[in-house]
């Protein structure tokens, strides 16, 4: 047995961990309420909509946490908290409790978690070093590599590097190249890549379907905001847009001739809006801030309430 400040530590720990779970469970049901509205909204608003999405879950654990500890320094809190989330025996915890094995399994797995990403950027980094190394530098910022599949991309997480395949380099006109060698600039100077890992972390404990949507509308609002970051430095729209098409075209045939090996990153996502993007053919809507504060703050209240229910379930199922 624990007694104590850090048995209340161990019990915030839990509460956040439950938090986290909760708040996943509704911000999972908001993204499936705003999916089809998303795309209907400024590539600005967009962006902000995701991350708040993305550290969600994270924020509604800290939050529950927090509610939890009011009362004890609060007292008077109690008062309007009791109906929201309350916590017994908070100065006392046991190990063999469903408290304990619940944390125990839950450190696990995000040490197992962490682990993996851990290694994921060890692998990134030994990448971009042999990608280095088998790259030919060139004065536009694009590194060529030897290879017949036509890609442009960016690789590295601290020090991103352009690279550009001769496979495509050599089928595409000089302007095109132009627009290419700009847009993986822009993801660079953004630090795109590693935003991208960020949001890739953050959205990890989301259910498959709702992830690889949030994921797959991150990677297009970062390939448009660099098309926008291309536009500032190139006016010319129409050009950039048929620079896209005809990357995904000899993507598109190379990827008949080698199956899944050919995938341009430069034209990988969503083409048809980016194009219509940056033709100002799309029609956006603006979003009031009042709604997002309004809906975040009945989403946290939510959260911390199904912190207490997931609480009080274990307790019946699990008596200690």
């Amino acid at each position: 047995m624990i007694f104590g400040y850090p048995a209340l530590f161990l019990h915030l720990l839990t509460i956040l961990i439950l938090g986290m779970v909760t708040g996943t469970m509704m911000a999972s049901l908001l993204v499936r309420l705003v999916a089809s509205r998303l795309p209907h909204y400024h590539l600005a608003i967009r962006r902000n909509l995701l991350w708040v999405f993305a550290v969600f879950p994270l924020f509604a654990g800290v939050a529950a946490a927090l509610l939890s500890y009011l009362p004890e320094w609060k007292p008077q809190a109690n008062l309007w908290l009791a109906d929201i989330i309350h916590w017994h025996h908070a100065y006392l915890f046991s190990p063999a409790s469903w408290h304990g094995v619940f944390l125990l399994f839950c450190l696990i797995g995000l040490l197992a978690l962490f682990a993996w990403r851990g290694w994921q950027g060890v692998s990134e980094v030994q990448r971009q070093q042999l990608l280095g190394l088998l790259s030919e530098c060139n004065k536009d910022g694009l590194a060529e590599l030897d290879s017949p599949v036509p890609m442009a991309f960016v690789a590295g997480l601290w020090s991103p590097k352009a690279y550009i395949t001769r496979g495509l380099a050599s089928r595409i006109s000089a302007k095109e190249r132009r627009v290419i060698s700009l847009h993986e600039q822009a993801h660079i100077c953004r630090r795109d890549p590693l935003a991208k890992f960020a949001f890739s972390l953050l959205t990890c404990l989301y259910p498959p379907g709702v992830r690889r949507f949030l994921q797959a509308e991150f990677e297009l609002a970062i390939e448009q905001l660099a098309d926008e970051w291309v536009v500032q430095r190139y006016p010319q729209p129409a050009i950039i847009a048929q620079a896209l098409l005809q990357v995904e075209k000899i993507a598109v045939n190379a990827q008949d001739r080698q199956a899944d090996d050919a995938y341009s990153y430069f034209a990988r996502h969503a083409v048809e809006r980016r194009v219509h993007h940056l033709l100002g053919v799309s029609e956006y809507r603006a979003l009031p801030v009042v709604t997002v504060v309004v809906l975040a703050i009945s989403a946290t209240l939510s959260s911390a309430a199904g912190v207490d229910v997931l609480h009080h379930l274990f307790e019946t199922l699990f008596l200690h």
